[in-house]
């Protein structure tokens, strides 16, 4: 458990090889408020080069061990409402600022990792990248997300003030209401170009013969920017991030129902992953799941630990009983993509 402001995040994390890979290229790390997946391409070792080098370089990077920014208060001599008025666009002009400041230094990190990768010699060696990291600029908590490539990052909103139980394993029965499930991220795919330009519909990108082509990746030498989402942060929100092994097996709805009505993050991790092996488990799946809730709340069942490129080919023992929640085999789940590329067009 970490803090920011009066927010903590509490946080399970899980990958695993899947049924049909020889290894794990996917790496993943959860440091402080930083959680981060990476999805390693071009074969054998090439990829899982490349993927810890990323998330190591952002682990190690002393930005993210900042839990809360400053934006200095300017005074205003007047009184009046128009001098109200002036301290109010004054102090959103500076919030916007140092926002963009941050953004620039999170950015400077991303490319360090991206020159490492290149550094490493791998010569077809690339990841994606998608992560999240909470902190507080000002007054204001919130969730710095970004992304390279077409892992994924998810937001599940919970429409209650009340704090999240984090009791082991508990499954609702009940409907589950006031719970939306978004994408967050944009893949850099040429399906998602295809979707986003109207040539093909969502469900045609699903078993699209490109599907598996990325426009942007980290250490391949092409073009590898990240993209940015600022979010507020809140107690109840619920984020997962994930490698496409998880999302190419699993339907929104299905996730969705997981992430609403298994209460431990880790858990929640743990039964996604269970589920995308049952599916097929065609790639390397990674996931983790923070959620953002009361500082000192998050105090049991092993949900503060940090984790580095964790390897994982089985579910830890004794965590989860699979029985206690088996939502069977998702039917609406998309096609798992095939050996992730890059276009070198783009």
């Amino acid at each position: 458990m970490t803090t920011a402001a009066e927010l903590a995040t509490c946080i399970g994390a899980t990958t695993h090889q899947g049924c049909h890979r020889q290894n794990n290229e996917d790496s993943l790390i959860t440091r402080g408020n930083l959680c981060v997946v990476a999805d390693g391409m071009g074969g054998h070792e090439a990829g899982e080069v490349a993927s810890s080098i990323a998330v190591q370089t952002l682990a190690e990077a002393p930005l993210f061990g900042t839990e809360h920014f400053d934006v200095p208060a300017e005074e205003d001599p007047e009184e009046s409402s128009r001098g109200l008025f002036r301290r109010r666009r004054k102090s959103t002009s500076a919030l916007n600022a140092k926002i963009m400041e941050v953004l620039g230094r999170v950015k400077a990190v991303i490319g360090e990792a991206d020159e490492n990768i290149k550094k490493a010699g791998r010569m077809r060696a690339g990841t994606t990248l998608t992560g999240a990291w909470l902190t507080r600029i000002g007054e204001q908590p919130l969730w710095i997300v970004f992304n390279v490539g077409d892992s994924r990052t998810y937001r599940l909103r919970r429409d209650t003030d009340q704090p999240i139980s984090h009791e082991p394993l508990s499954v609702s029965q009940s409907p589950v209401e006031g719970i939306s499930l978004e994408q967050i991220t944009v893949d850099h795919s040429e399906v998602q170009y295809l979707v986003d330009t109207g040539q093909i519909t969502a469900l045609e990108a699903l078993i699209h013969p490109r599907r598996n082509v990325i426009t942007r990746a980290l250490g391949t030498g092409n073009y590898w920017e990240p993209d940015f989402w600022v979010i507020p942060a809140q107690v109840g929100d619920r984020l997962m991030m994930c490698s496409d092994g998880l999302s190419g097996e699993l339907s929104n709805g299905y996730m969705a129902k997981v992430l609403a009505t298994v209460e431990h993050p880790k858990d929640a991790a743990d039964v996604l992953q269970a589920a995308a092996l049952r599916s097929g488990g065609r790639d390397n799946i990674s996931v983790i799941v923070a959620d953002a809730v009361p500082a000192g709340s998050c105090t049991d069942h092993g949900c503060d630990g940090d984790t580095d490129g964790v390897h994982e080919t089985a579910p830890e023992e004794g965590v989860l009983d699979l029985d206690s929640f088996n939502p069977g085999q998702d039917p609406d789940g998309p096609l798992a993509p095939e050996e992730t590329t890059v276009d070198p067009e783009r």
